[in-house]
């Protein structure tokens, strides 16, 4: 198990060197540094501050802090991507369970060791209810997991914004916002990097532990059977209907967890609308379909685009260029890893593309 899993990491360093992901980087800091010498400034000197504010000193905490909601969430996401069922409802499932473990944490009696996990727990299962919604929408009333999972995502907001505006609300402060989750029931810091949160520690094993279930079980080649045709799964003996609710169950856990996370590790208050502006649920989304949705590469590319927010903070106060550069960094590798892989599928004999069409969210 440890030598295949040394071999993964192996493969995956050498596939990356040829990867479409690769010569979309370049292109993207080559565009980057364009900008910034066209605008006046310094590239190498804005490069030089953007690396070392991401990955040195309290950047460097930042930086992991900061991928723990963006691997989580891709993770959330992805286990629904390889069984071929688009879920759009990460933000829901992020905002509902999140509200959940804050209410157990604030309102909970008991001593911390208990309160955190209790609180964990908590936000995990009410984000798997959540998710069970349009799972059995679609298994039961066949109504697309795509539309009702994004419809509740608004849904998610109005709930949450309720209980936070009224019945939670801390009247001893203006902002729509509970009362602050007490010290014994905040998520624990580790005391490496700088205090990151223990969290960290999770999202890892989270990441061996999807990685254990899409190679070495029976439900994980059945998983990634029904990404690759849900049709021929059936005709296999797969139960389709029992896989999709599984599966949406098990992401929105983990959005559950992550919306936990959140707040008794990060904010220590649930604001309303706090969890949505963040963005964390859709960075998600795209670092997993940039790593298609493989637990490994989903690790590297969250660190990658935290990494990319962290330093451009750091670039803009320290070489005056604006932080929004990283944003163009991240669209631009977005959009050429986009281009690159629909060049590449256009150039498939049509047959091959018909048969892999439905493999797309399902690739290992």
């Amino acid at each position: 198990m440890h030598r295949r899993f040394l071999d993964e990491l192996r493969g995956l360093s050498q596939r990356a060197l040829v990867s479409p992901v690769t010569f979309s980087l370049l292109f993207a800091f080559a565009l980057a540094a364009a900008i910034v010498a066209i605008t006046g400034g310094d590239p190498l000197a804005a490069g030089e501050e953007m690396f070392t504010g991401a990955v040195t000193g309290s950047g460097l905490r930042n930086t992991l802090g900061r991928a723990i909601p963006i691997i989580g969430m891709a993770l959330a996401v992805s286990i629904a991507f390889r069984s071929g069922i688009i879920n759009l409802g990460g933000e829901g499932q992020m905002v509902i369970g999140g509200l959940a473990g804050t209410i157990v944490a604030i309102y909970l009696p008991g001593p911390g060791f208990l309160i955190v996990p209790t609180a964990m727990v908590a936000g995990a299962v009410v984000g798997a209810l959540w998710a069970m919604l349009p799972a059995y929408g679609q298994t039961k009333l066949r109504l697309p997991i795509l539309i009702t999972s994004l419809l509740l995502n608004y849904v998610a907001r109005a709930i949450t914004g309720y209980l936070v505006r009224f019945p939670l609300w801390d009247v001893s402060v203006t902002l729509a916002t509970t009362r602050q989750v007490p010290e014994t029931a905040r998520m624990p810091k580790m005391p490496i990097f700088g205090g990151v949160s223990l969290s960290l520690i999770l999202v890892i094993l989270l990441v061996v532990l999807l990685w254990l279930v899409y190679t070495r079980t029976v439900v994980g080649y059945e998983t990634q059977m029904a990404g690759f045709n849900m049709r021929s799964a059936r005709y296999g003996g797969i139960d389709v209907e029992q896989r999709t609710v599984q599966v949406m169950v098990v992401g929105g856990a983990i959005g559950g967890l992550i919306g936990t996370h959140l707040i008794i590790g990060e904010a220590l208050r649930f604001i309303d609308g706090e969890l949505v502006l963040s963005g964390f649920a859709w960075t998600g989304l795209l670092v997993a379909l940039l790593a298609v949705n493989r637990p490994i590469p989903i690790f590297v590319t969250g660190l990658f685009f935290s990494g990319l927010q962290i330093g451009g903070l750091a670039m803009q106060r320290n070489a005056g260029v604006s932080w929004r550069l990283s944003q163009v960094l991240q669209a631009v590798v977005i959009v050429a890893v986009a281009c690159r892989l629909a060049i590449r599928r256009s150039d498939r004999p049509a047959a091959e593309a018909g048969e892999t069409e439905a493999a797309g969210l399902g690739e290992v």
